[in-house]
């Protein structure tokens, strides 16, 4: 592991004002601390044309293709749709915060019910272009093993700069990742964001267990539930 001081402060800063994040992505409709509520936002009238904060953050260009995680497999926006989605950030060389953050969201992945685990797409975005997807996948298989039900996407140098900037985050803090877990509901608008070591995996699987209930969206929910809460 490199600890890169001047970075680490430099990614500490970032992290205290990422109260901007949801203003950065969606404008002021979401709040970074916790599910904007209805009166928070405007919901559309139809749901079909809401924003997609999702594919904004994943795929910027509309003719993007789909991505490649490190084992090799295809991911593209259909493979998402309706489906509650956590994205994280990780490197192969990133420091120890990002490396317990990584295993905290494996023991979150894995501690899904049943009823959940078809429902939750849970990924990590590389932000260390160097190396390839050997690299990333090394790094995944060493700390989170060979069955994790992460999924880490490689991205390319202008794949990472775009990030950054959608983020705001400081380009001289790369490949140090953003210290921060996003949540996003079954319409891709984003829901939550996490932007404290260490994790909170007890509320974050309590949070995917109650977003799943708001089919069309945080804005609507149906009532529906998807069982008890999981537990850690």
């Amino acid at each position: 592991m490199q600890f890169r001081g001047a970075k680490l402060l430099t990614v500490s800063c970032w992290a205290a004002a990422a109260g901007l994040l949801a203003i950065v992505l969606t404008g002021p409709a979401t709040t970074a601390s916790g599910p904007a509520s209805p009166a928070d936002s405007a919901s559309p009238a139809d749901p079909a044309k809401a924003r997609d904060d999702l594919r904004t953050l994943l795929w910027p260009q509309p003719d993007a293709p789909a991505r490649t995680d490190h084992r090799g497999r295809s991911l593209a926006a259909p493979d998402l749709r309706d489906r509650i989605v956590v994205v994280a950030f990780v490197g192969a060389d990133c420091s120890i915060a990002c490396v317990v953050r990584t295993l905290a969201l494996d023991k979150v992945a894995r501690a899904l019910p049943d009823a959940l685990r078809d429902r939750v797409v849970m990924v990590g975005i590389d932000t260390d272009p160097v190396g390839g997807r050997g690299r990333l996948r090394a790094f995944a298989d060493g700390l989170v093993g060979t069955d994790t039900p992460l999924r880490l996407l490689r991205s390319d140098a202008a794949g990472t700069a775009a990030l950054a900037a959608s983020l705001r985050y400081p380009a001289q803090a790369l490949p140090e990742p953003p210290p921060v877990v996003l949540l996003f509901d079954r319409r891709g608008q984003i829901a939550m964001t996490y932007g404290s070591d260490p994790l909170d995996g007890p509320r974050l699987l309590d949070d995917i267990a109650q977003l799943e209930t708001f089919a069309d969206g945080l804005d609507r929910p149906t009532g529906a539930s998807a069982g008890p809460s999981p537990t850690l």
